[in-house]
């Protein structure tokens, strides 16, 4: 996890700010500091919130490791006697570290502490620069941003104080609170707020806006809140009108992949005004996090569509090394003198996976499944595995990535197919696919995709939005659409038939 995923899930999870450190920190939050969260280190709040925020998606490959390795530190943390750890955000600490503070409660082990803020003792892929103790807490930085503390006098921060006191009674929090040079230099870098937020001047916000809060909620069924503090009751209705128009859209740039989204009635959010210029707004947790899960999840499958076409082009490759070794393509099994299959073709391009040891280790005078071939199973490579599919079935030794198999297809049985006989072109020709998991075979056994007529291709699209990638016997691998048409499919699949088929009919 970067630095910057592991920040994001420490901002969504807090404790109530009227701590025991509250005024410890207060005294270390600097005239740029333009906002402050808080992490709550005892109980297991930490993980227990993060997972009921994330759901299912806490054990993506993506979060499921910085997860740990943040929670490792916590406990970590927790053992040598911290109970809350404060990130100030300063844009003078960016890009890097921003600062960190370990309140000292009785008990606390600061030389410990500063140990695992400084140390890769945390797990986490990164650590502080380094760490000081400073007026009552550990605090971990960059060493100009420390020294920049050191040196500063304790100066009174009413607007944060007053950001921090809103949020007391929630276990999640992150309070905004600019300064007067941040609002400046906002003002003169935008001329209008963006279109979908009116277009109106930038200072209904910089200056109408006091402070804000984002915070969870600790009931059964935990909330998102936002709270905005206007100026006065005239900055607050103008607020409103912008939070409005923000709702509508989605609010951008957080949920731009679907700026449709009516959050008012998808996310139950809810307007209050209240008296002092302040409005609050609750919002379902469980549908945010759902919502901002969305462009994880696109990227988490852009990523694995990414790596299946590698593997597609490495299988492909050891496809054309075979035959150069052997002068035609493998077969689609190896077959025993009675004709009876025995293994996959799978097996038979091992070496060419630089997998030949694993090959040695094969009976080939055997069935897949003899005694001896059936412990080979559970040695799949890694080239086998496709990265979309349900993790069970590469731990039952299944496979997703097939070949057509077919009297007219490039795999027509026990004998090869030489290059000369993809009379169709092999830029026309399918070699394999990556199907869906029902479709998975065990990657030794001769199994495959029997194209049969008429065309059935449900097993075959349903692991991406729209298609599957199919490997060509050229050794190129393209996206063909779930709405390609079912002739100019079968025309792909055949080797030799004598279709004229244009780049755009695919």
């Amino acid at each position: 996890m970067t630095l910057s995923w592991t920040l994001a899930a420490c901002l969504l999870v807090g404790a109530p700010p009227q701590g025991e450190g509250a005024g410890v920190v207060s005294q270390l939050i600097g005239d740029e500091v333009a906002a402050v969260a808080r992490v709550s280190l005892t109980g297991g709040t930490f993980e227990r919130s993060v997972r009921q925020i994330l759901g299912a998606h806490a054990e993506s490959p993506e979060l499921a490791g910085g997860l740990k390795s943040a929670g490792g530190l916590i406990g970590a943390l927790e053992k040598a006697g911290a109970k809350e750890l404060v990130i100030l955000l300063d844009p003078a600490d960016f890009p890097g570290f921003p600062v960190v503070v370990v309140p000292l409660t009785a008990g606390g082990n600061a030389d410990e502490i500063k140990r695992l803020l400084t140390t890769d003792a945390s797990g986490l892929p990164f650590h502080w620069p380094a760490a000081e103790t400073i007026r009552g807490a550990v605090v971990a930085g960059k060493p100009e941003a420390l020294a920049r503390i050191k040196q500063a006098k304790p100066a009174a921060r009413p607007d944060v104080e007053a950001a921090l006191a809103a949020s007391s009674k929630t276990s999640a929090f992150l309070a905004i609170v600019p300064s007067t040079v941040q609002r400046r230099a906002l003002e003169e870098s935008m001329t209008n707020l963006p279109p979908e937020l009116g277009g109106a001047p930038p200072e209904i916000i910089t200056r109408g806006l006091t402070w804000a809060t984002l915070a969870m909620t600790d009931d059964a069924k935990p909330k998102l809140r936002v709270v905005l503090q206007g100026k006065d009751e005239t900055a607050a209705v103008e607020l409103r009108k912008v939070m409005a128009l923000a709702i509508a859209r989605g609010i951008p740039p957080l949920l731009a992949e679907n700026p449709a989204l009516k959050l008012a009635t998808t996310l139950g959010a809810t307007e209050r005004a209240e008296a002092g210029a302040r409005t609050t707004y609750e919002l379902d947790m469980a549908a945010v996090a759902q919502e901002l899960s969305k462009p994880l999840i696109s990227a988490r499958l852009a990523a694995q569509r990414s790596q299946s076409v590698n593997n597609l082009k490495q299988i492909g490759l050891a496809m054309h090394n075979y035959h150069d070794a052997t002068k035609a393509f493998p077969p689609a099994y190896l077959a025993a003198k009675d004709g009876k299959p025995l293994l996959s073709w799978r097996v038979l391009i091992l070496p060419y996976l630089d997998q030949a040891p694993l090959f040695k280790e094969f009976h080939l005078d055997e069935p897949w499944d003899s005694d001896h071939n059936r412990t080979l199973i559970s040695k799949m490579p890694k080239v086998y595995d496709a990265p979309a599919a349900t993790r069970a079935l590469a731990a039952e030794g299944k496979t997703t990535y097939l070949t057509p198999r077919g009297a007219t297809t490039m795999f027509p049985g026990a004998q090869g197919v030489k290059i000369q006989e993809i009379t169709d072109g092999t830029s026309n020709t399918i070699m394999t696919l990556e199907a869906d998991d029902q479709a998975a075979v065990i990657w030794t056994k001769p199994d495959d995709w029997e194209v049969k007529a008429p065309l059935d291709l449900q097993a075959l699209f349903g692991r991406y939005q729209g298609g599957t990638s199919f490997g060509f016997a050229d050794g190129s691998v393209r996206f063909l659409k779930k709405s390609i048409n079912l002739q100019v499919m079968d025309a792909l699949l055949t080797k030799s038939g004598g279709e004229v088929i244009s780049s755009d009919a695919y």
